[in-house]
């Protein structure tokens, strides 16, 4: 039999409390950590719009969670861009100025030449066989004018793309700016023929890959890239007046 004197006892009875503290602060951190990923997904789907704010008693509710790990999400959405917290007043789905968003679109220019061009240097064929699978989709897609549906599949293709590319400096940069975008994308994509349109520009894209075009594909992708943004402008500019920001 094993003998425990007091200090040992006391000793264990620390590393317990210890372990159960360790516990719940983890917990806490993952369940932050589902929060987030739950309402940034609420953000890229349009549930959640620019100007919108979070009703963190509703998204707990829903979630089957606290309201801590949901104001704790929404402090790091903020600092994603995402999201602005108000003193008093709560967090707010943010709105993007017409300024901000063509400074993004062209970082986002810019890290999709480079997309292009390591894609033609290290993408396989199977890879280049996914990629217009994709493009196939989206093209039946535009024919039903299913916006949802395109919108979905374009995130997957661009996805993919980057993620191919296998360089993960480039993917944290890039998923920093997409994020930030989607406050502002799907609305390029609403107006009559632009689904077909954005396709087109695809189909270009996987063509020079597939060709092992270095410098066809960057410039497919800064065309596409910077394509967006004029369709972006137009969809704007059709807008109502109180609606032009996003």
């Amino acid at each position: 039999m094993i003998l425990l004197t007091v200090d040992d006892t006391e000793c264990t009875e620390t590393d317990m409390d210890s372990t159960k503290d360790r516990i719940g602060q983890r917990r806490s951190s993952t369940l932050t950590s589902i929060a987030r990923d739950a309402i940034e997904q609420l953000i890229i789907s349009g549930e959640l719009s620019a100007g919108d704010r979070i009703n963190e008693s509703a998204l707990a509710a829903r979630f089957d969670i606290s309201r801590g790990p949901i104001r704790e999400a929404c402090r790091s959405l903020e600092y994603a861009g995402l999201i602005r917290n108000v003193a008093n007043h709560g967090a707010y789905v943010r709105e993007m100025s017409l300024d901000e968003a063509r400074e993004l679109y062209e970082v986002r220019r810019a890290l999709t030449a480079l997309v292009g061009e390591l894609l033609v240097e290290r993408a396989t064929q199977e890879v280049i066989e996914e990629l217009e699978a994709l493009v196939d989709r989206m093209g039946e897609a535009a024919k039903r004018e299913d916006l949802d549906d395109y919108y979905q599949l374009n995130l997957r293709f661009h996805d993919a793309m980057m993620t191919h590319t296998g360089n993960s400096a480039l993917a944290r940069y890039y998923d920093d700016t997409i994020k930030q975008l989607h406050l502002f994308r799907r609305r390029g994509l609403v107006q009559r023929g632009n689904l077909k349109a954005s396709n087109a520009e695809h189909v270009t894209i996987v063509r020079a890959i597939s060709a092992r075009d270095a410098d066809g594909a960057s410039r497919a992708l800064r065309d596409h890239v910077m394509a967006g943004w004029r369709r972006m402008e137009q969809a704007l500019a059709a807008a109502p007046d109180d609606d032009r920001q996003a």
